[in-house]
Order: C-alpha cells, then structure tokens, then sequence
C-alpha cells in the first residue's frame, strides 16, 4: 500500500526518499512538455506543496521535458542526485509511454488505460539512465493524473482544507515513500464509485457574495465570482477528488462575469453545470438581461429556443454538463409548461446538443432534475432519451424523496441525487453554520448508492469532505461505524494526531445535538424542548454547556491543538459549538423565564440578563470570526439567524421577547419551592409530591428540590428528612443576592428501605420564621424476578434506544452509532430489499412494567426519512407478547408511519418532522398491560427508514420532543 514515512533514514529497501530538509533534497517532478495543460498545472501544485511540508525554500521543481530527451542519455552518465516524480496522463504524456516500453510501466498503464478517473502509484528501479529510481504517477485521464498528484499532496501533509479552512500543512524534516507490497510496486486508486461528485455553491448571500466582493474585483455586471475565486474553488474540489461544479447564480453569471472562466474550469478539469432552473449552460440572471420575450416555451418559443442554443454554442469547447428540462422564471413552477410541453423542450434540447457540439448523443454529459414539481411531470409519463441522468433531489433537510423504481434502473445516463447541505424556503432557511449530521448523510447516500443512484451526486456546499470521500469510494464506508472513523482520521489531518479523538468526538456530538432542532427553527412556538416534563430543556442546554467545555480545552491545549492549527479548529470546532451553545442560551433560557415568572423567582431577571449576555457573545464570537487571520474570512458570518417568524430569514439578529419580575413583591414570604417535573410553586401549595421515585428511575431522572428567593433579602433554609434511608444534597444553604437559587438532589438508600410502595417526607424550613414546606417522596422497592433481563418501567414508561435490543440470533439489524437525535438508528439490511411482517428479522425488546395499564400505547421514533420508493413506503410491524413469526402472533400492528405523497410534494406532517428531526408515530396497542414479563417485538419493512427510539406508555407519559430518558436495563 502507498504511503509516507517521516523517519529520517528511511530510504533504500522498502522505502524510497523524496526529500531530506538536512541535505536540501527535494524531487524533481518530470511531465511531458506536451502533456494535458491541467497535468502541467498540477505539477506547480504539487512542487509547492513539498515546500508547504518541508519549508518556502525547499518547493519541488517542475522539469518539463520529454522522453527522448530523458532516454538520450548515456548509461555512463552521472548519477541524478535528486529523486524523482514522473507525473503524467495516459495518451497524452510520451514520457509514460516511453517508460511502458522500456518495461517497467507497462502492466500497470494496462491496468488503468481507458478507465474513468483512475490513478496509479509505482516506484520503477532505473527510468532512465543515471537516475536510480522514480515514483511515477500515471492518471487514466486529466482528472486521474491530478487526483494521483493530490493524493501524494495529501499524504505528505497538505490538507485539501489548506486554504478554505486555513488546516497547517504537516511540517516534516524527510519523506520517504515505502514502495507498494504489490508484485510490481504498484498501487491502483479508482475508478470512482459515482461518475460525477460535484458542489453548488447555492444560497450564497450575504456570506460569501460579501466576502467575494471584499476579495475580488467585480466584474462589469457587480459579481465578486471572477476567475481569482473560481481557481480556489476548483482546486479545493479536485483536492477533494471531486470534478462538478455548479457556479454561485443568485447575483451571477459564471460564463460572462469573467470570459476566463469558462477555460480555467476546463484547464483545472472541472465539470462545470447550472442548477436545476438553468437549462443548456445559461444562468438565470441572464435571462432577465439577454432573452428576448417572456421565459415561457409556450408563448415564446422561438426565444427561448436561441436563447438555450447559445448557451450550448458558448460551453461546447468546455467540460460542461448540460441541464435539460424548463422550470418557470426566478425558479419558480411553470404556469404552462405540460408533460407533453416539457417532452417536446427536452427532444428539441438534446437535438441541439448533437448539432451544435458535433457528438453523440451517449457521449454529452446532461442532467434532468427532478427538483419540486418536475417529477409530477415525469410520472405523468414521459418519452425522454435515456442518456439523461435524472437527477433526483432530498427534500432539502436530507431526507431523500425518491430512489430509481422499476425501468428508471436500467436508463443509459443513470441516476443522481442533488442533496441539500444548506437551503432557502419552506419551512425555514437555514445557512448559517453547518447543522449536518454526517451519519445521517452516511445512512441516505449509501441507500441512494445501493439503489441505483450512481452518475451524480451533487450537495450544496458545507460537509463536503464526507460526502466526497464517501462518492470517491463508497465500499470503504461499507461498515456503520465508518464516519466515525474517517471523521477521527481527517481531524488528526486537520489538526494533528494528538486532537483526532478528542476533535472527533466533539464533532460527533455537535452532531447529535444540532439533529434534535436546527437554529433557525428555535424561534417556533412553543418552544422546542419542554421546560418541566424530563428536565428537557435544561438537560438539553446542559449538553451544549458540556460540550463547550469540551471544546473549548481542547483548543486551550497546545499539546493537542498546536498554535499553528488553532485558527483552523476555531473555524471548523470550537466556532460552530461556541455558537451554537450561545443560540441555544438564549432560547432555552427565554423559554424558562415565564416559568421563573410563575413561581416569582428573583433570579427570573437574572435569566433575561443572560439572554441579552448571549445575545452579545453571539455577536463577539461574529466579530472575532471576522478578524481572525487578519480578516481572511471577513463576511463569512454574516448570515442572519436569530429570530425567525417565517421561513424567509429576518433582516436582523433579534431575541425573542424574554418575561421578567417586577418590582413588586410576592406575597407570602421571601422563601419558593418546586419539585422536578411539576408546576406547583410553595408557598401557594405548602405540600408538593415528587414523581415516584424506584431503583429504575434513570440516572437523568434524579429527583430534585429547587429552592429560592421570591423577594429580595437573605434567608437560610435547612431540609430534614423523615427516614435515614432519603437524604438530599444542599441540605442546608443561605440563599442571597450573590446565591439565589439552591438546588438539592433526593437520592435513596435502596439496600435500608422498605420493600413494596412506601413514602418519605422532606420539611424545607427558612430561618426567617416562615412556615415548613412538606416534600412527599414515593418510593416503590419492587424487583422484577431474577431471570428477567430487559428494560423495567419507571413513571409509568418503558424508554428504549433502539439498538437495545436482545440480539436475536436473527435480529441481523444494522445499528449505526451516533445516529439521530440520542443515541443511534438501527435499519434493515440490505438496502435492495423489502419484507414482509413475520418473514424476516426482528427486534426483540423484553420489558418489565409494574403498572396495570388499560390502554398501552407504543410511541415508534424514526428518522424523518421520506417513502423514497413509493411503490413500497415505509412500513413497521409490531407486536406485543407474541411470537417472532407472525403468522402465529395473535396480535400484531402494521403501520405506515409517512402517508405517499403526490409526485412533488410533501407528504402531510412533513414540515413538524423535519422540524423535529423524527417522525413520532403513536399507536395503541389493542389490549390492556398486566404488570410483569412482556415482549415488544419490531419488524421494519422497509430498508428507507430507520428507528432510534420506542416508548411503551403504561400510564405515565408526558409530553416532550425528544421523549423519556432511557429506562433502566437489566
């Protein structure tokens, strides 16, 4: 296998040396003086980069040359004291050919000849005379022979990420290459598993259009978007071993606001597309400036027409992939656009194509996207050339609409998935910071992949390094556990070794966390995490508070954040969680104010103070993004995301409206108190009961007593408790201005209490003479017997995590960690098929309940996947008590979660799900519960959804988003 060592003296043998900063060595990389002039280009790139890694003054040094020149040698000649590089394409570059007929080359070229995008790595003995050895690097292609010199980039310590996210280059003092253990020295990478893995650099104001325009000249129609950023764009992508692009539109038009940027595309090798309202290579500004007549094939047809057909005429010379279809003006849907219209547009487009580009038609790259309402024109039934790649679309939140059904599999141009990274409309924008879960990206492309969807996938901008590795080579990411591996390698290539884990792990995490609600809809009504039932909301915020911590020493320590990558984690790590800890502040905490309110809490006006706190941290961590690395990335956060009313974004940051005390003072006394989850304040109540507690209650689930000020003053309390087997935490605290809230945790001794149901009681006194405050504890010390082994109710819940369950020998369930909104997501394998209740593996969930439920119901928690196959929607089969076949079952439930929606649409209830990130399905049971033993058992039906959550309500569910904490599993 290819790969570097940084250990001095590692060369000769199984290692050949490239560079040596003691001796000054660096490689002479040989291309072929009539190569393609994109190998030519990254061969400068690659020189660089060794001086990236070894220091400015010791670049690599590009020698063009050819073979005749190189074979002319004698075999007396001096021995070349520099290693070697041959970069080259093959059937471009003689200096390859000649080294296949020397020999050494010429099973390997055989190899990779003719294949798309393919490269190979070989260390040959003696080239050519007086040079030893050579590591050639031979592409099937342009793109292959640049991926092949990147691939050498980033394995010397050059991340993709060098510039757009300022990732320190790897300092190195030797790199030897330890040659393949292959029979001749060679390593294969490619061909790629999807054809096409491009970006669309979509949604792009204000951030990056204020960016580019502080940058960049603009050009004479006012775009920032001109050749100096495109380059940067373009490199990154090959970088990342991708080789599609489409061009920012909302204010630009790539072929015109720079005449060089059509060529440069084409010099680097980039695929260059429009989006999905931007037919035949003309972007949608320019038809307000250059269309003659209406945009409307029906009336105008004939302008529409020349129109499509220049744009045709001005890229032919160019990579380009065509977009084919019409939607209607400023991507909106056509008032008049038909089936038949729509086939009769797409026929006359792809005609064009044959006549103005002088090829066939299989041979010219062209996509139809089914975007909104264009596959309602499709199922309508249409006769459309099978060298279009139907491009399919997620529902912009990353749920896939639709997978190639029955004849769609076998078309010529493919299937592809445009897949949304960020997005403007309904029922929110959102493009802030990323919110991507790359598990989530992981679970739908590799369905997308597995169903067919192979020739483009195209995303929209942020967690682009996943999704394009997962395209580069999606059998590496065969196992679940895969991201969370590659996300640990590419931190320790971001930030060093030292920080992979640690880096890894908070990313993970961040991710669980923006999964449960996005930023931009925190600002819905009621708020998003309950503020009384399962702590939610706090324990929620409390996460956020964890993980900033976290991050924050990670950054701090200089053993594992370097100085030199500390801009760089700021910009990937701690920014995004810093933020997004300060949004959640201020909403969480806003929302809790009117219940400080009710129960007259002093510190209710300190709760507002912290909002307005974090309203000002929101915008220093802005500012401080703004003038890192003197102002490179100025504008880049300049996105709106505080105070959302509708799904357009605001036109300021705003806080929500935050409920504070008055001056008056409340009546009876300076002393309050409340229980976890209930919204009884004393001293209105002077009894208060807490929520039975058992030696199941989950740990997140610890009781707890609140007590504070409802005036201003100072006043002690003490809390004595009536059993020696219930003591509290803060037993005793004087409460003031500089301490006005106490909180004491109730824990039990179960080893001394009493067996059966039992009550305890608290008296809280204050000093200041006013009257006890009685706290009921219910206790209930009852075991399931001994050879029980599941989950066991608590509050009359049974709470399980999916992938908890018994691991039945033919439950072959695939659970795929740091999944959804908790903990994981189990789905059915394989991708390709369906079953049938009771014919395939199941889930097997033993449970224990105490509580004699007369009407039981399953709450089923599943990601907000979509029927992306509506020939078979989602399904899921459970049963309670009855048998792992389910012909024998005497009762069992089948449900489709997610009603079909027309072609086009959204299916009812889709904007709540994606809002909360799961759709929450509830259903009753059929019969009441006894207490004791009980078996849930689950079928998923389909391999389009997965499960991360089952709630059996035996009489105490409350209401929540991310529902109870997990029962206790024994």
């Amino acid at each position: 296998m290819f790969a570097i060592s940084s250990v001095a003296g590692e060369s000769g043998g199984d290692f050949y040396q490239l560079a040596d900063v003691a001796d000054s060595i660096t490689p002479q990389i040989y291309v072929d003086s009539n190569d393609l002039p994109g190998v030519l280009r990254v061969a400068g790139d690659l020189a660089a980069d060794f001086g990236r890694v070894l220091g400015s003054s010791l670049n690599g040094t590009v020698v063009k040359t050819d073979w005749a020149a190189l074979s002319a040698k004698t075999s007396g000649a001096a021995p070349q004291s520099r290693p070697a590089i041959v970069l080259g394409s093959i059937g471009a570059s003689k200096l390859l050919d000649g080294l296949a007929e020397s020999g050494p080359l010429t099973g390997s070229l055989s190899s990779i000849r003719g294949k798309w995008e393919t490269y190979v790595y070989q260390v040959v003995d003696n080239p050519w005379p007086g040079q030893d050895k050579a590591l050639i690097i031979a592409g099937s292609d342009l793109r292959g022979a640049v991926f092949g010199a990147y691939g050498v980039s980033e394995q010397i310590g050059v991340s993709p990420w060098y510039w757009w996210a300022d990732a320190p280059p790897t300092q190195r003092t030797h790199i030897a290459i330890r040659k393949s253990s292959s029979s001749n020295n060679a390593t294969v990478f490619g061909p790629p598993s999807v054809k096409f893995r491009g970006i669309f650099f979509n949604d792009e104001a204000p951030a990056l259009t204020g960016w580019g325009a502080a940058n960049f000249k603009k050009s004479q129609y006012g775009s920032a978007f001109i050749t100096e950023f495109y380059k940067h764009a373009f490199e990154l992508i090959l970088r990342l071993r991708g080789n599609y692009l489409w061009p920012a539109m909302w204010s630009s038009m790539f072929y015109l606001d720079d005449a060089q940027n059509g060529p440069t595309a084409d010099l680097y090798g980039v695929f260059m597309g429009t989006s999905h309202h931007e037919p035949m290579a003309r972007a949608d500004k320019e038809q307000n400036r250059f269309l003659k007549g209406s945009w409307d094939w029906k009336s105008n047809k004939a302008g529409v027409q020349a129109f499509m057909k220049e744009g045709a005429t001005r890229s032919k010379n160019w990579s380009t992939m065509y977009t084919l279809g019409m939607r209607g003006s400023g991507d909106a849907a056509s008032a008049t656009l038909t089936s038949a219209l729509l086939e009769e547009v797409i026929h006359w487009q792809q005609q064009t194509l044959t006549t103005e580009l002088d090829r066939p038609l299989a041979d010219i790259p062209q996509q139809w996207v089914m975007y909104k309402e264009v596959p309602g024109y499709w199922q309508n039934g249409m006769n459309v050339s099978d060298d279009v790649t139907l491009l399919w679309s997620d529902d912009n939140r990353g749920n896939i609409r639709r997978v190639p059904i029955a004849n769609e599999t076998s078309r010529r141009g493919g299937s592809g998935m445009y897949y949304h990274f960020d997005y403007v409309g309904d029922p929110r924008n959102y493009k802030w910071i990323n919110t991507i879960q790359l598990q989530k990206t992981w679970e739908q492309m590799t369905l997308a992949y597995h169903r067919g969807v192979q020739n483009i996938w195209l995303v929209n901008e942020l967690p682009t390094a996943h999704i394009m590795a997962l395209a580069w080579d999606v059998k590496s990411f065969d196992e679940p556990a895969s991201t969370r591996q590659w996300l640990t390698e590419w931190c320790g290539r971001q930030f060093g070794p030292a920080a992979a884990e640690n880096a890894s792990a908070v990313m993970i995490t961040y991710g669980t966390l923006v999964a449960r609600r996005k930023y931009e809809d925190l600002s819905s009504t009621p708020f998003a995490f309950d503020t009384t039932n399962y702590d939610e909301a706090r324990r929620n915020y409390a996460a956020w508070e964890r993980l900033a911590v976290q991050a924050q020493a990670l950054y701090d320590d200089d053993k594992l954040v370097p100085t030199a990558a500390k801009a760089s984690f700021f910009e990937v790590v701690l920014h995004p969680v810093l933020a997004g800890k300060t949004v959640f502040e201020i909403y969480t905490k806003a929302a809790l104010a009117p219940k400080y309110a009710n129960e007259h809490r002093v510190s209710t006006n300190d709760l507002a103070k912290d909002v307005q706190a974090a309203f000002a941290t929101d915008k220093a961590l802005k500012s401080r993004y703004h003038t890192l690395l003197n102002g490179k990335w100025n504008h880049f956060m300049d996105q709106t995301h505080l105070g959302y009313n509708n799904w357009q974004e605001p036109g300021s940051d705003s806080i929500p409206k935050v409920t504070t005390l008055g001056s008056g003072s409340a009546s009876g006394g300076v002393l309050g108190i409340t229980v976890q989850g209930s919204t009884s304040v004393y001293p209105t109540a002077s009894s208060l009961t807490l929520g039975t507690i058992t030696p199941y209650t989950p740990a997140e689930s610890q009781r707890w007593i609140d007590i504070f000020l409802r005036n201003t003053g100072t006043v002690a309390y003490h809390i004595v408790s009536n059993a020696t087997y219930v003591t509290v935490s803060n037993a005793q605290q004087t409460l003031s201005s500089s301490a006005t809230d106490a909180r004491a945790l109730v824990s039990v001794d179960w080893s001394a209490a009493p067996s059966g149901r039992s009550a305890a009681s608290l008296t809280v006194s204050g000093d200041n003479g006013s009257s006890s405050a009685t706290i009921l504890v219910p206790l209930d010390k009852t075991a399931p017997p001994a050879d029980f082994h599941g989950h066991v109710e608590a509050d009359g819940v049974v709470s399980i995590e999916a992938y908890h369950h018994n691991g039945a020998a033919n439950s072959t369930y695939v659970t795929i960690p740091d999944y959804g909104r908790t903990h994981s997501g189990v789905r059915l394998p394989p991708l390709t098929a369906s079953q049938e209740p009771g014919k395939g593996p199941v889930l097997v969930y033993p449970f224990y309940t105490f509580s004699n439920a007369a009407s039981p119901q399953l709450t089923v928690y599943l990601s907000p996947s979509e029927n992306s196959n509506p020939t078979h929607p989602n399904r899921y089969a459970f049963s309670i008590d009855g048998a792992d076949d389910l012909a024998s079952s005497s009762s069992v439930t089948v449900v489709q979660p997610v009603p079909l929606a027309n072609a086009g649409g959204e299916p009812s209830g889709w904007s709540q799900a994606v809002i909360a990130g799961a759709y929450v399905k509830t259903n009753k049971l059929g019969s009441s519960l006894t207490p004791g033993k009980h078996v849930l058992r689950v079928w998923l039906l389909e391999p389009t959804m997965v499960v991360t959550k089952l709630v059996l309500d035996v009489g105490g569910l409350k209401s929540s988003t991310l529902g109870p904490p997990e029962s206790v599993q024994i």
